[in-house]
């Protein structure tokens, strides 16, 4: 019979109270999937708060007691890449797998900290790295292995998504909701990777080593947030049956993180609140959404909790395909609904409307048809389409502002 497995857990805030709380809850499920299992150490940051763990746990302040024990998997629950980073690397060095939901670490060190776990015989797991509980990656690589994935548009952050959601219903202002967001929980204190779109950032960096095994290629040095939209243009893109969502968009290796107009179409239009969502399309499939919750304890507990089962259990897919060379591939965005929502002043002489403009408490929005390059220079906020948004009768019908 083999030993009971052994699991250390580095950090215990939200994350890592989760998984301790969840594996202890659902530990007779677990058993009957790995057989037995302990938790011999926790690594906190401050011993002295109060926890309540089980007998056999141990809590202890020193990081040298981790590499000390003799254990088989870590989780990976601390707040930043910075302190994880030579946590996570010198567990590797070990030959310890590592399950983390740490993004900003996997977008910044994963393809060193990978060819490291397989140099050193084990694994580096992340699924709850991007949209927390939802199974995005594991889905992609397990269920899609036939299909080639076309396109990835995403609701990765729930803390914008949040945000803006509060803003269309309510008619509040983004500060005001951003206050509310970290009264609920659903922002940090300090937000600034979240609304201004780092979060979603790192994400989109993951999935494109995870399908494509390279970094992805931005056209632009960082990532537009949704700080500053104003809660008119929520308003008006209503008048053109769409919603203003902060989006991550990857198409080939070609990447864009920004706010975007999606319309009533698109799968995308529903996901709402702190809700993430994750439209897939596959070459053979067509259309997929995933949807759920993108952050939260219990939430990104499960995806934590999966990765080490299926390592357990050895049914985990393979590491993903990263490479040592830069591949060339087509980076070209395939625009293949180039519309675009304006909002700002002075738009009736605008070429290429393919709208009538409308009006809302002195500020006007209209869409437009060209290529990106072919952008008119304006006084205002421009936004992609995303959906199959048609000239003419729909535009033209929607209901005219005051």
């Amino acid at each position: 019979m083999s030993r009971a497995k052994r699991l250390a857990i580095v950090g215990y805030g939200t994350v890592g109270s989760g998984v301790y709380e969840a594996l202890e809850e659902n530990r007779e499920k677990v058993e009957k999937l790995v057989g037995g299992f302990t938790i011999p150490l926790i690594v906190v940051k401050d011993g002295k708060k109060s926890r309540t763990t089980e007998s056999g746990t141990k809590i202890s302040e020193d990081i040298e007691t981790l590499y000390k024990e003799e254990i088989d998997t870590a989780v990976e629950a601390v707040p930043d890449a910075l302190t994880a980073y030579p946590i996570v690397k010198k567990l590797l060095e070990k030959g310890i797998t590592v399950v983390t939901a740490n993004k900003e670490l996997i977008a910044k060190y994963g393809e060193e900290l990978l060819h490291l776990a397989a140099e050193n015989d084990c694994r580096l797991y992340f699924e709850a790295a991007v949209a927390g509980g939802i199974p995005v990656l594991s889905s992609i690589r397990h269920t899609l292995k036939v299909n080639n994935v076309e396109k990835i548009e995403g609701i990765v952050n729930g803390t914008s998504n949040f945000i803006l959601t509060k803003m269309r219903e309510e008619g509040t202002s983004f500060e005001d909701a951003l206050e509310e967001a970290q009264r609920l929980g659903y922002a940090e204190a300090l937000p600034d990777k979240d609304v201004d779109g780092w979060d979603a950032w790192y994400k989109t960096v993951i999935l494109s080593h995870w399908l494509h095994g390279q970094p992805p290629v931005w056209p632009e040095e960082k990532p537009r947030g949704i700080r500053g939209i104003d809660v008119r243009d929520l308003h008006l893109a209503a008048a053109f049956y769409g919603r203003i969502k902060h989006t991550a968009v990857l198409e080939g290796t070609s990447a864009r993180v920004e706010p975007r107009f999606v319309d009533a179409d698109h799968p995308l239009y529903g996901v709402e609140g702190v809700n993430n969502g994750i439209h897939v399309k596959g070459s053979i499939v067509g259309s997929l959404l995933f949807q759920g919750a993108g952050a939260g304890k219990f939430p990104t507990a499960s995806a934590v909790i999966e990765d080490i089962v299926n390592h357990w259990t050895n049914t985990a897919e393979a590491e993903p395909p990263y490479t040592e060379q830069r591949k060339e591939q087509e980076t070209k965005e395939q625009d293949n609904f180039p519309y675009w929502f304006i909002t700002g002043e002075h738009l009736q002489d605008l070429p290429d409307l393919v709208s009538e403009v409308r009006f809302l408490e002195g500020k006007e929005a209209a869409v437009l048809k060209c290529a990106r390059e072919d952008l008119p220079d304006v006084s205002g906020t421009v936004y992609p389409v995303s959906g199959t948004l048609k000239e003419g009768k729909q535009l033209a019908a929607s209901p005219v502002l005051s």
